[in-house]
């Protein structure tokens, strides 16, 4: 025993938090009984409680411990413990995973109880994804209390959890969650099969293995082919259109596959206000991306290549605006979108507690300077703010980022050809998005499907639930024609 003992400390590298247990304490000889832990990652209640406890009482006694089994029935040891291979690698990897591992001498099999302490923070309220009224829990870092929070809204037999070990050193544990007989079994095969494929040493984020499956670690495209999201409710309305929701441990977000662009711009705001204000909102959230992506560009455009677009009037308070400016508009932009994108990261990066409180000061004074030394326009100070704002509509981060990179390309091409430019580039944006395919599914539907009566419905506009009782066919063919909901017989639909 203790020979064995030696080898399983060599061969996890002596770590200073494995426990070595003799049950009795050995006194010069091998022990009958030997308990191994990680007391960093074990929890000591339990493993006193259901180990320590019951086989010292069976040793005082004299019962026979020789029969690992018959001692965990006769003792009422937890239901999750099982018998393992007795060899050093097995139990190592038990041992990693958070289990104490029950050695008895003479026998060929060891027993492994989960007894782990991971630790974790307590569910909370959503730190990204905002919402004025609707639940208030979000993911956390511990994957089966995420797939609780799931089952818990969904109670139904055709949730489907399906269990995958990605990472050649970190073995994390990932999920897939979908709704069976709305899935698109397509996806899910794809899914399946690259999650299966995925080979890296360490996984760190669900990001990371979403990247990995939808572009392959390849593609250079700044959009997102997959929607991250730390909100239950979100996922349990996607799962039900028949998407497919990845979880990964020690990550407080999960990623649903597939992803369209209009499916980025939905927020959970929309469907718990009244159907008026929640397209109200959804409408305001498309124009602050209009604003974002067009504006610097038209200004480009406007004072430096198409004079005569406006009326006289304006283009005379613009240039009086611009006096004492010592250089072109297009390096007004240039300034002060860098000095956006610094303002931005600054508000990411910093503490909450000065974060909001720095970003906001520089950004007053430096507003002010710059202007009162000519260095730029005030109209310009005037765009700048309206282009914050509009990007800080935008219901998902990456994409905000994607449509920030579109807007700087969009006022480069402005300068050489004004609004031409401005044409040319979107037209090659769009063609870009038209390119692009999650997981099969086309990025820009319903629009590049030609499904106008889903963009109608549920994409552009939030129409009354009673309008858009059918599940869209986006998503999934399987889920096309089914019902959300339905009237009893007799039900008045006003």
């Amino acid at each position: 025993m203790s020979q064995f003992i030696q080898q399983l400390t060599d061969f996890m590298g002596n770590p200073t938090d494995l426990t070595v247990h003799p049950l009795p304490p050995a006194k010069g000889t091998d022990p009958e009984a030997v308990l191994l832990y990680l007391s960093s990652i074990t929890d000591a209640s339990k493993i006193r409680e259901w180990f320590l406890q019951p086989v010292l009482s069976a040793l005082v006694h004299n019962q026979d411990i020789s029969d690992v089994a018959e001692l965990f029935v006769h003792h009422g040891f937890p239901v999750n413990g099982s018998t393992i291979e007795k060899k050093v690698s097995a139990i190592a990897l038990q041992l990693y995973e958070g289990k104490c591992v029950l050695l008895v001498n003479g026998q060929q099999k060891a027993v492994a109880v989960d007894v782990s302490q991971w630790h974790d923070r307590s569910v909370t309220a959503p730190e990204i994804e905002h919402s004025i009224i609707g639940p208030r829990d979000a993911f956390v870092e511990d994957i089966a209390a995420n797939v609780s929070m799931i089952r818990r809204r969904i109670r139904h037999e055709n949730l489907i959890v399906e269990s995958f070990e990605i990472g050649n050193k970190s073995r994390t544990q990932v999920n897939l969650v979908y709704m069976k007989g709305l899935v698109n079994h397509q996806v899910l095969e794809q899914l399946q099969q690259r999650l299966q494929a995925t080979n890296l040493d360490v996984l760190l984020d669900t990001t990371q293995l979403a990247d990995l499956i939808v572009n392959k670690g390849k593609s250079f495209n700044p959009f997102p082919l997959f929607q991250v999201t730390e909100r239950p409710d979100k996922v349990v309305a996607s799962i039900m259109e028949g998407r497919i929701l990845l979880l990964v441990d020690a990550t407080p977000t999960g990623a649903l596959f597939p992803a369209t662009v209009t499916a980025l711009y939905q927020t959970t705001d929309d469907y718990y206000f009244p159907a008026l204000s929640g397209t109200f909102i959804r409408i305001v959230r498309y124009v602050g991306l209009l604003i974002t992506l067009f504006l610097p560009g038209i200004y480009v455009s406007i004072t430096s290549v198409n004079y005569d677009v406006l009326r006289i009037q304006f283009m005379l308070a613009v240039a009086a605006s611009r006096e004492g400016v010592p250089y072109p508009a297009y390096i007004e932009v240039l300034i002060m979108m860098t000095l956006l994108e610094l303002i931005n990261e600054a508000t990411v990066r910093l503490p909450k507690v000065i974060g909001g409180t720095a970003t906001i000061v520089g950004g007053l004074i430096i507003g002010a300077s710059v202007a009162q030394s000519h260095l730029v326009g005030n109209i310009m100070i005037v765009i700048t703010g309206a282009v914050a704002i509009g990007s800080f509509t935008v219901a998902n981060y990456m994409i905000g980022v994607a449509w920030r990179i579109c807007s700087y390309a969009l006022a480069l091409l402005a300068i050489p050809w004004g609004l031409n430019g401005i044409a040319i580039g979107s037209a090659f944006i769009l063609l870009f998005l038209c390119h692009f395919k999650s997981l099969g599914v086309p990025y820009l539907s319903p629009l590049s499907t030609w499904q106008f009566k889903d963009f109608f419905k549920d994409m552009l506009f939030r129409l009354p639930l009673m309008l858009h009782a059918i599940r869209p066919s986006i998503y999934s063919q399987a889920a096309k024609g089914t019902k959300r909901l339905s009237l009893q017989e007799g039900e008045d639909t006003l």
